[in-house]
């Protein structure tokens, strides 16, 4: 079967990755694959021609990409699809693909809908309604998402499903790996270390991050704190950093194109966000067998670490409470390996990348 592989844009963002192992599994069952971007290529291009996948970007032009629609048509019918997965919404796509001969066309959402209640709900009404005409099936990665659409259109149940996403589980890095790994992020080897990985926005809560270390740091003086990415808020969390009295053990890394000796590095994964998907940060380091400690406001993260998986998941920012279960690990060897096995083998179950591949090719009618 030919497919094609629509995505929003390419850069190394989690929906990208997830898109990206679903492209690998689907092209090592004998499928062929080829990207369009609808913007210009971004950093995970690079990866998808590396596994031999064609990736193309189109120009993003008008509000919405309205002016781009006849690139989009042209580029989609060049390449002769039998089948289309769109990952992400994008009106202007959806309206391009309309009269794509492909027979089955996939619509992935990976993204929630609303930072505050009711927040442009009448345009993802709009955005649904015409999903519904141009696709056979919309996938979401998260029951969060996905019952957040029922609540703007109630007729998608019928034709909507849970798709998690899935995640490459490696072999558990030994001590060895781990001690390099440090060394390698500029620290002597010895210490313990807490992360968070992502874009330095607003929503992704690395204030409440560094509230968390400030308290960890009172109490346990020999632990370091790394962020690693980048984003407008990167400036603002140094100088708070500063001001809580923990620049000195804090490292601010740029943006890593591959985040494997961070998650080596890493003893616990200290994750906050207000709004999320999922939260693809933890999901990864927990696969690393990196114990998880996490707040999220509204998100899907709880899916994934059920009570009793391991990790520890409030939903609310509560530093003292927070600060206290990051402590527990670090203080006790044991527990921090045993949670961190925990969430790896729930991680290996949940993200199971020949289960999502299946599940695709059944959409697709392969």
């Amino acid at each position: 079967m030919q497919i094609l592989n629509v995505i929003q844009c390419t850069n190394l963002g989690g929906m990208e990755q997830s898109n990206l192992l679903a492209c690998k599994g689907l092209l090592a069952r004998g499928h062929g694959i080829e990207t369009v971007s609808l913007t210009p290529v971004g950093k995970i291009a690079p990866l998808m021609r590396e596994a031999g996948i064609p990736t193309t970007g189109i120009r993003y032009r008008g509000r919405g990409g309205w002016r781009s629609i006849p690139e989009m048509v042209q580029q989609f019918q060049r390449c002769q699809a039998d089948a289309v997965i769109m990952c992400g919404h994008n009106l202007a796509a959806t309206l391009a693909l309309a009269r794509n001969p492909a027979k089955r066309k996939v619509l992935a959402i990976h993204h929630y809908h609303f930072e505050k209640a009711d927040d442009g709900r009448w345009r993802w009404d709009a955005v649904y309604r015409f999903a519904e005409r141009v696709f056979d099936h919309i996938t979401f990665s998260s029951d969060f998402i996905r019952d957040e659409a029922l609540t703007i259109r109630p007729q998608l149940e019928r034709r909507s499903s849970v798709l998690p996403n899935p995640f490459v589980v490696p072999e558990r890095p030994s001590v060895t790996e781990r001690l390099s790994a440090k060394r390698h992020l500029g620290l002597s080897g010895s210490e313990l270390v807490v992360g968070n990985a992502g874009w330095l926005t607003a929503r992704k809560r690395f204030d409440v991050f560094l509230q968390v270390a400030a308290r960890v740091s009172m109490a346990h003086r020999d632990a370091h704190f790394v962020i690693a990415g980048n984003g407008p808020n990167r400036e603002n969390l140094k100088a708070l950093a500063e001001s809580l009295g923990i620049a000195g053990n804090t490292r601010f890394l740029d943006w890593q194109t591959d985040l494997s000796d961070f998650y080596r590095a890493v003893d616990v994964l200290l994750f906050n966000s207000d709004f999320d998907a999922l939260g693809r940060t933890a999901a990864e380091a927990a696969a690393y067998g990196v114990p998880v400690v996490a707040s999220v406001v509204r998100g899907g993260l709880r899916e994934l670490f059920r009570e009793g998986d391991g990790a520890v998941v409030l939903c609310e920012h509560d530093i003292e409470v927070l600060a206290g279960a990051v402590l527990a690990l670090l203080e006790n060897d044991d527990l921090r390996r045993a949670r961190g096995t925990e969430v790896r083998e729930r991680v290996a179950t949940y993200g199971d990348i020949a289960g999502h591949v299946m599940r695709v090719e059944q959409l697709l009618g392969a």
